[in-house]
């Protein structure tokens, strides 16, 4: 990832429970929905991302879940989110994108149902919550942010830390499955997905009033016998690339509607109305402009200008890395047109111009079994 570091107050921005586990001098924060984040704690990136792969790895992130609740919560949902939400049962989540009038994706993240009381968004950076306020109308239907703070576990033994931390087993536990629990003594909610591409399950606590560090300590304690080690987001920002995982912000934004990201099929027109539906019916641009973009000979960084063979600007590597498991860059091509997989393009990098093609996403387990 291309990073600038700056000198800057940390007063305005929130810090974790888990703040003092990760807190060190060489410790690169990011800032995600004004929560600060390490982002780069000076690991070995290489080691962490086998043992990603091999293991199981613990992260701190800067997600922000919001909870919705009130007699009308699943119509003002429904008035929201792209997707069908009634389809979404009690002990069941799924992933969910909001759009503006015109159609541009507002927001993405994870919708979960754990009780017939409430829903939680699990949304990523940006302001949503005073978006959703302002549409919510005449519903009787209240969104807050309850200062909720979320961890994930993410690898192929991950679920055996979930059975040791929990009791669930992975065999009552499916994928994009969720339930409240208690994790040493902190109320919270459970969901079995992550932002990796590999196995694991996320923590998400019911407030800010507990113990991290003793959360934090807990789960390496327990997760120790599945290889549990504590890491830092540049193992999982590759992963999320292979796995062909968009970041809002990052990867798109308003600009941009589902069709262009490939999310067509999260574009339920048999709801009978959601914002953004009658310019999403209407528009032409249903061809995708984001694909992966792979390299043979240089990593990609986001900002890397990508060119078409001629010479002509084709559009920008919006996120890249290294991938260990391909030996090659990869990266994400936000392009200012449609194009197709197999395509030839040039890469402009800090080195100079290297030779690359478009690839379809993911680039690596394209039906997602990893996950499941």
């Amino acid at each position: 990832m291309t990073r600038s570091p700056l000198p800057i107050s940390d007063h305005r921005f929130k810090k974790s429970p888990f703040f003092k586990c990760n807190e060190q001098g060489t410790v690169l924060y990011g800032i995600y929905n004004n929560r600060l984040y390490p982002l780069d704690a000076g690991v070995d990136t290489k080691q962490h991302y086998e043992t990603l792969r091999t293991a199981c790895c613990l992260y701190d992130v800067p997600e922000t879940p919001l909870r919705i609740t009130g007699k009308d919560s699943l119509l003002f949902l429904e008035r929201l989110f792209t997707r069908q939400i009634s389809k979404i049962r009690v002990g069941r989540a799924g992933y969910a994108i909001a759009c503006n009038h015109e159609g541009g994706v507002v927001m993405d993240g994870v919708l979960m149902r754990p009780n017939e009381h409430e829903y939680i968004y699990v949304q990523a950076d940006g302001d949503f919550l005073n978006w959703a306020s302002a549409n919510l109308r005449e519903y009787d239907a209240v969104i807050e942010d309850f200062d909720s703070w979320v961890l994930q576990i993410q690898g192929p033994t991950s679920l055996q830390v979930l059975e040791a931390v929990t009791g669930i087993s992975d065999t009552e536990f499916s994928y994009y499955a969720m339930c409240e629990t208690d994790i040493n003594g902190v109320p919270c909610y459970v969901s079995r997905s992550g932002w990796t591409g590999e196995r694991g399950f996320e923590i998400y606590s019911k407030g800010a009033d507990f113990d991290g560090v003793a959360l934090w300590e807990h789960l390496l304690d327990k997760g120790a016998p599945a290889g549990l080690i504590a890491s830092d987001l540049t193992s999982m920002h590759i992963r999320r690339l292979e796995a062909g995982i968009l970041d809002y912000g990052t990867d798109f934004d308003q600009g941009m509607n589902p069709f262009e990201l490939g999310l067509g099929r999260l574009v339920h027109m048999d709801k009978p109305d959601f914002i953004g539906r009658e310019a999403l019916e209407a528009t032409q641009r249903k061809s995708i402009r984001l694909l992966g973009v792979q390299c043979e000979d240089a990593a990609l960084a986001r900002g890397n200008e990508i060119r078409w063979s001629n010479g002509d600007v084709a559009g920008q590597v919006t996120a890249g890395a290294y991938s260990h498991e391909l030996q090659c860059g990869i990266g994400f091509a936000r392009l200012n047109t449609t194009a197709t997989a197999g395509t030839a393009v040039q890469v402009e990098t800090d080195d100079g111009l290297y030779k690359a093609s478009l690839v379809d996403l993911p680039f690596i387990d394209k039906n997602k079994l990893l996950v499941r």
